[in-house]
This record gives structure tokens, C-alpha cells and sequence, in this order.
């Protein structure tokens, strides 16, 4: 269960950005889960954690009003948090927060993938991306962000980090 969420954890950092680092040390930390209630159902590989759920490993802090860690028999566990919203905060290594906040969120291990759900958000210090859905491949280091029909994805960048997006790609 703690390597579960301590891997959970580490994925929502690596989608903010192919270039950032997630801080390493947090990972090094214990997982904390505290929750009003928390159930248990071992038959079917579940836990489920209720009421006003924080999750915390080092700088690594998640609110949700519900979080279920699933364990599948093949190895692709995976993690829901969800409120209204559930939200995501860390410390990268460069000093710089970020902050995440969906509907729900969804990590699937095995794949290393991060999706982001209703009324997506991810932000580092002014720059921010919403839209309905964001999705992360971990290992690709993609991130896709979608919305539904009548809507659109928005993108703000402050012009210092277009700066040094257009710097970093020059030879």
C-alpha cells in the first residue's frame, strides 16, 4: 500500500513538465494518509479513504474528498482521488510549486499514466493548462490536454517562461 502511493505520488509531479524535476527527496519520505474514515475491502484489492482525505510525502500534498487505491492482478494498480476539487501540490527541486486540481484524478502505475478529469488544471507559477481532460504518459513525457465539444483547451504562458522556452531550443 505505501509503495503504492509513494509511487502514485512521484507521477503526479512528472506531468508538470518534461524539463522540471520532480524533488526526489520527497519520495525518500513516509507516506501519510489521514482520512475521517478508511475502508478496507481485501477480497476485491481495495481501499478506499473518505472525508476530507489528505495525502502527504514530504513536500507532496493531496486533498480529495475520496481516494480509492485499486490493486489489479496484473500489476497495473492504479489510484482515484476525487472532490470538488481534488488538488495536487509539490515543491520541484528548482524551489517552484505546482499545483494540480481536477474533478479526478487518476494514476494507472503499470502504465504510467496520469489523467486528470473535469474541469483540469495545472499550474506553475502563473503559467497554468485547462481543459476537460489533461493526460500524462510518465515515460513518454507527453501531456495531452482535450476538451469537450463547445469548448476549448487554454494555455497561458508568462512572456519570461516564453523567454526561456524559446532559449532552451536554440542551438
Amino acid at each position: 500500500m505505501q509503495r503504492t502511493l509513494s509511487l502514485v505520488s512521484l507521477s503526479f509531479m512528472l506531468f508538470a513538465s518534461a524539463n522540471i524535476q520532480a524533488k526526489e527527496s520527497d519520495y525518500q519520505q513516509p507516506v501519510v494518509v489521514d482520512s475521517v474514515t478508511q475502508q478496507a475491502e481485501l477480497n476485491e484489492n481495495k481501499v478506499t479513504f473518505l472525508q476530507d482525505v489528505v495525502i502527504t510525502q514530504g513536500s507532496i500534498i493531496i486533498h480529495a474528498n475520496k481516494v480509492v487505491v485499486l490493486r489489479h492482478e496484473k500489476g497495473n494498480d492504479e489510484m482515484i482521488a476525487s472532490g470538488n476539487p481534488a488538488t495536487f501540490f509539490q515543491i520541484l527541486d528548482n524551489g517552484k510549486p505546482v499545483n494540480a486540481s481536477a474533478s479526478e484524478l487518476r494514476y494507472q502505475l503499470k502504465d504510467r499514466l496520469v489523467t486528470l478529469t473535469g474541469k483540469a488544471e495545472l499550474k506553475q507559477d502563473d503559467n497554468k493548462v485547462n481543459g476537460d481532460i489533461i493526460r500524462y504518459d510518465i515515460q513518454k513525457q507527453q501531456m495531452i490536454a482535450q476538451s469537450s465539444k463547445g469548448s476549448r483547451v487554454k494555455t497561458i504562458f508568462l512572456p519570461q517562461e516564453i523567454d526561456e522556452f524559446n532559449k532552451a531550443g536554440k542551438p
